[in-house]
């Protein structure tokens, strides 16, 4: 029962956080490596458009930044919301 309490405060979504442990979790997030976010800035569609930019990721860890709205910079650092 603790430990579901923990996923729960740690996940404001259960059903986007069941959809990444199905898919993405391997011990740690295989779409950010337990970050909580990741940079595709320069990426570009197939057409040349650029796509890119930061994103939380859909993990526990990237749900908890951004419900605590952490920024995230282009630099890779995250700072802490004043």
């Amino acid at each position: 029962m603790a430990r579901r309490q923990h996923e729960e405060s740690m996940a404001p979504d259960e059903a986007i956080t069941e959809y990444w442990r199905q898919h993405y979790c391997a011990g740690d997030c295989t779409i950010c490596g337990g970050r909580g976010w990741f940079d595709t800035t320069g990426t570009c569609s197939r057409a040349g458009r650029p796509v890119g930019r930061l994103h939380y990721c859909i993990c526990p860890n990237g749900q908890q930044l951004r419900a605590s709205n952490f920024p995230i910079t282009s630099d890779g650092a995250g700072h802490p919301a004043h």
